[in-house]
């Protein structure tokens, strides 16, 4: 008895002592889309490339997503490119949309062979989308 009433002590002690350190992760991680948000806003209206990185930046925490959404969305209005139709795919994959994931990653592919870019990686997530 003596013994479970110590391990329940410990394991109180661990929970409080670690709280503070999760709540910290939460905290930058909203300091982070704050930051994310001001660059947007004092973006060019022109940049397709800001929007593109905010938004791949919350895909990548998985936060702020309908905001992400939005912003990859005026990114490919302003210039659809490789770059931000496969943060599209991303978003699409994240969200369970299988098929629209991989219709927009093979956009991406073609407008990547027109850019002449390395389109491994994007082959790479058509691949892996289609084995699932």
């Amino acid at each position: 008895m003596k013994s479970l009433k110590q391990f329940f002590a410990i394991a109180l002690l661990a929970i409080i002592t670690a709280a503070p350190s999760f709540a910290g992760i939460h905290d930058n991680e909203d300091n982070e889309i704050n930051k994310l948000r001001a660059t947007v806003e004092n973006a060019s209206a022109t940049d397709w490339a800001i929007y593109a990185d905010a938004a791949d930046r919350c895909i990548e925490l998985k936060k702020n997503l309908s905001e992400a959404y939005v912003w990859i969305e005026k990114s490919i209005a302003i210039d659809a490119n490789s770059e931000n139709l496969e943060v599209k795919g991303d978003y699409l994959a994240l969200n369970g949309a299988k098929d629209m994931a991989i219709d927009t990653y093979n956009q991406a592919i073609l407008s990547g062979m027109q850019e002449g870019k390395d389109i491994t990686k994007i082959q790479k997530k058509v691949l892996k989308m289609s084995r699932r």
